[in-house]
């Protein structure tokens, strides 16, 4: 098929190594003219994939269960650009005495909202790992997003105001936060201080290795154009190989020790973590899942096979 005969494609992804060689040009989708554009705010992606700007987007995960629940019309390939080990992101003041999870009992957390990827793979953690059920936290969301119907007996206030979740630890209105990345201000510890080391064993434990964006595809663009899938699978699957290729080399990076970081994941998680399709991950989707259920995100009951069109193992 010549370049003028074939489909147009337009994808929003994030902004990471393992999307790069999609909007630089290094891979396209075979039979389709892909314009890939990159966003670093997810948020603003969502936003305009979700007003019909893309024809498929990497997407939040937790957004992606709760609209697939309901019906909306929407399809993923197992494809997972964006993971992060989560038990880092549960933030307290440097001089709290908070040390431990189990202290977050009866505590008042700040989260983005009950919606927000990492604080789904939190909350999760927190019960399964350390018993710390959701009714046990009183919780302070910046945000409520979507109507929502969390668990009997959780209890989720929505915040007034203007100030940051940051700013509310500081100034003891919080005793804890859950966001996604490393909060800038002064003054701010993470509850685990050596959180690569509880993350590595958790994951021996588990084989867990959370996922925070899926690739998801317009139903009604899938419908007209079936090989967009399975193109766009080997799409993704080559541009991860790339990255990885990139990690590889430590004169790549700008850090000093990338190398002796690049063998200490190789040791734990093995030579492919970045592993694309359904098979080597059920682990993580069945968590995913079940969390989801479990904080009342799911409209209805669903599986990894309602979730994902099935792909080769990548």
């Amino acid at each position: 098929m010549s370049k003028n005969q074939e489909a147009p494609l337009a994808l929003a992804v994030g902004y990471h190594l393992r999307a790069q060689p999609l909007w630089d040009g290094r891979v396209g989708v075979e039979g389709f003219d892909l314009k890939a554009t990159y966003f670093k705010n997810d948020g603003e992606r969502h936003d305009q994939f979700l007003r019909g700007k893309f024809d498929a987007a990497e997407f939040s995960l937790a957004l992606y269960l709760l609209l697939k629940s309901r019906g909306e019309p929407l399809e993923a390939i197992p494809v997972f650009p964006n993971r992060k080990f989560r038990h880092a992101y549960i933030f307290v003041r440097e001089d709290s005495p908070l040390s431990d999870p189990r202290e977050l009992k009866g505590k008042k957390v700040g989260i983005p909202s009950w919606l927000n990827t990492c604080g789904l793979w939190v909350r999760g953690i927190l019960h399964d790992e350390y018993g710390v059920k959701n009714e046990d936290i009183h919780w302070k969301a910046m945000r409520s997003e979507v109507p929502l119907n969390p668990p009997s007996g959780t209890q989720i206030e929505v915040l007034s105001g203007n100030a940051k979740l940051p700013a509310r630890l500081l100034s003891g209105e919080l005793d804890a936060i859950i966001v996604p990345d490393f909060p800038e201000e002064s003054g701010i510890r993470r509850l685990f201080p050596d959180s690569k080391r509880v993350e590595q064993e958790s994951y021996r434990r588990t084989q867990i290795f959370p996922t925070s964006h899926a690739v998801v595809i317009r139903r009604s663009y899938l419908d007209k154009n079936p090989g967009v899938a399975p193109a766009l699978f080997r799409a993704w699957c080559e541009a991860r190989n790339l990255a990885l290729e990139d990690d590889e080399d430590a004169t790549f990076s700008n850090f000093a020790w990338v190398r002796q970081a690049w063998e200490e994941q190789r040791a734990v998680m093995g030579a492919n973590p970045w592993r694309f399709g359904i098979k080597g991950n059920e682990k993580t989707l069945e968590a995913q899942i079940r969390y989801a259920g479990e904080q009342g995100l799911l409209a209805r009951k669903i599986g990894i096979e309602d979730l994902y069109i099935k792909m080769d193992e990548n």
